[in-house]
């Protein structure tokens, strides 16, 4: 309930701050574990995403952000799972995995860190997100973020076309080939023309 209730109060701020295009929304599974996996541009990327589509998401959020009691306890009830940057958190993994094989969906960033560039392009991928829905055996969708908020033009979010590692791994392919193929992914939406269905 309370997810519902901030949904409502951040898709109106953005909405009145922001210019947000959404395309390929329909590719993401209706149901079912999901891993969103998306370049990082902002600390608006995480509630951009969310209120572009009609399911709940987990996300990570770094370990700091929970100190505060009170803002620590409102993130986690928006599904929030904290993360220790930098550092090989198997807590963070397990409690990930645990939510893709419960149903759910999860929002990743495989650069790592926000890319402050103004510029659609993508740092090297780390092979976590692929890791986890291997474990998980979810699928991964792409999630490019083109543009800039606080420009005219505002960001374009594209969902691309799901990636399904379980296929892929009866087929051979290890978490570096599926962290190739989900780069290639998401450099093509960052680049490619704006061709997808809304």
């Amino acid at each position: 309930m309370f997810y519902k209730i901030m949904k409502v109060f951040v898709t109106l701020y953005y909405r009145v701050r922001h210019k947000i295009t959404v395309i390929g929304e329909n590719n993401i599974p209706k149901e079912g574990p999901v891993l969103l996996a998306a370049n990082h541009k902002s600390l608006h990327d995480p509630p951009a995403i969310g209120i572009s589509v009609k399911r709940e998401m987990s996300f990570f959020a770094k370990s700091e952000l929970f100190k505060n009691k009170l803002f620590g306890a409102a993130i986690r009830n928006l599904n929030a799972i904290p993360v220790n940057r930098g550092k090989g958190d198997r807590a963070a993994l397990k409690t990930s995995i645990e939510a893709l094989k419960e149903g759910r969906m999860l929002l990743m960033f495989p650069e790592g860190t926000r890319n402050k560039d103004k510029k659609d392009e993508l740092r090297p991928l780390q092979e976590g997100a692929s890791f986890i829905a291997m474990s998980a055996k979810a699928p991964i969708v792409p999630v490019a973020v083109r543009g800039n908020y606080d420009d005219k033009n505002g960001v374009t979010i594209i969902f691309g076309q799901p990636i399904y590692t379980d296929e892929l791994r009866k087929d051979g392919l290890k978490r570096k080939d599926i962290t190739k193929i989900l780069e290639n992914n998401l450099n093509n939406l960052l680049n490619g023309p704006l061709h997808l269905d809304k």
